[in-house]
């Protein structure tokens, strides 16, 4: 970005893949996109993410406005695969081997029980096995596992190569990625909406007729809006990749870890949720928990050798569901708050953000996302 002065159809906040995927996805419909990244792209928590694509995690406690729209991205994930990597050349390493809950114990055998009915309930498939057949299926699992639940209907993505092939994409459909400049404010002048923009070089105006808030734990932070404050904070999860001998072909799971298998005989074991503000640094004890409980599962990672361990911010709100739709002010959408569901949801809040954008109508499967609850939520707190 250069010159004191810039204008573009839409200008996005935010780097990470729901800001890459709005981009593409407004950028096709002819949108002229500009991406504004105060780091590099996918910092934060989209490059850290496992990738897991499971609607059928923590059922039971999500809502079921938000597992219909966790179905919709999942069911929109083939075709968002496909354009991804059919517009930028690079392959996002998509999996669709399924998830596999294994149980040690009796108590998590009544928990795979719980989640097979509350899956069926929901209309999620799901197959119910004996510890022989889970093991059959795994051969390096434990002969301490009892029992199994196959989730095949759960798929997964590198989250790394995913952000890797959406810049590509982005960029190959005529969007401007600006990497490592900060947005210091947004607010309305002449008809259209202004970013000031901070370089190294100095300051700059971005005018835009519409701005995307997408910029994960960093809504709040340093970044002025006419919008109210939504209570927007970063839950810290840690991650240790693992590599050697491959082990497993699909997702292990448990109630304390996933184990997540890549190509080239990575392991990712994840993960830890801590509330520790904008901390980034891995711990010790996060990474024993994780190695403790995955090796209670799978005992011949003993033999891998850790290759990383990683850190990111998941972006919450105070309900943890994700913030999708207009603002109150004209011209200014968001697209925030998606906690530890950003991946997954990538194509359909890609999706229900560019039709909004486009048409100004909001789409009923994001109607329950608005910011207008969080609004009202903070105003009786503190009128409380």
């Amino acid at each position: 970005m250069s010159g004191d002065s810039r204008l573009t159809d839409v200008a996005i906040v935010g780097g990470g893949v729901i800001g890459l995927s709005c981009a593409f996805e407004l950028a096709r419909r002819g949108r002229s996109v500009t991406v504004v990244e105060r780091e590099a792209v996918g910092f934060g928590a989209s490059t850290v993410a496992a990738g897991m694509l499971t609607p059928s995690f923590e059922v039971e406690l999500t809502p079921p406005e938000l597992v219909e729209l966790q179905l919709d991205s999942l069911r929109r994930y083939p075709q968002f695969i496909s354009d991804v990597e059919s517009a930028g050349g690079l392959s996002c390493e998509y999996r669709d081997d399924g998830t596999l809950w294994v149980s040690r114990h009796r108590d998590d055998e009544l928990e795979l029980d719980h989640l097979c009915q509350i899956q069926e309930e929901r209309g999620l498939p799901a197959k119910r096995l004996t510890g022989r057949e889970t093991r059959a299926i795994e051969p390096y699992l434990s002969p301490r596992i009892i029992g199994g639940l196959l989730v095949e209907s759960d798929h997964q993505v590198n989250s790394r190569k995913l952000v890797a092939a959406l810049e590509a994409a982005c960029c190959a459909v005529g969007v401007e990625i600006v990497e490592h400049t900060g947005v210091g404010s947004i607010e309305q002048t002449g008809g259209r909406l202004e970013l000031v923009v901070q370089e190294q070089a100095g300051t700059s105006a971005l005018h835009a007729e519409q701005v995307l808030l997408a910029a994960g734990v960093w809504l709040e932070d340093g970044l002025a809006t006419p919008l109210p404050r939504i209570g927007m904070r970063p839950i810290k999860g840690q991650i240790v990749h693992l590599k050697g001998q491959p082990l497993v072909n699909r997702v292990l799971r448990n109630s304390d870890v996933y184990i997540v298998p890549r190509e080239g005989g990575e392991l990712l074991l994840g993960a830890t949720e801590e509330e520790q503000g904008f901390d980034m640094e891995p711990t010790a004890g996060g990474t024993l928990d994780l190695l403790r409980y995955a090796f209670e599962i799978l005992p011949g990672l003993y033999d891998l050798y850790v290759s990383e361990i990683d850190v990111g911010l998941r972006p919450a709100v105070g309900d943890h569901q994700p913030v999708i739709g207009p603002t109150n002010t004209d011209g200014l959408f968001i697209a925030g708050g998606h906690y530890r569901g950003g991946v997954l949801l990538a194509p359909s809040t890609a999706h229900f953000v560019a039709e909004l954008m486009t048409s100004g109508r909001v789409a009923a499967q994001v109607e329950p996302f608005g910011i207008d609850r969080l609004v009202a939520e903070r105003q009786q707190e503190a009128a409380g």
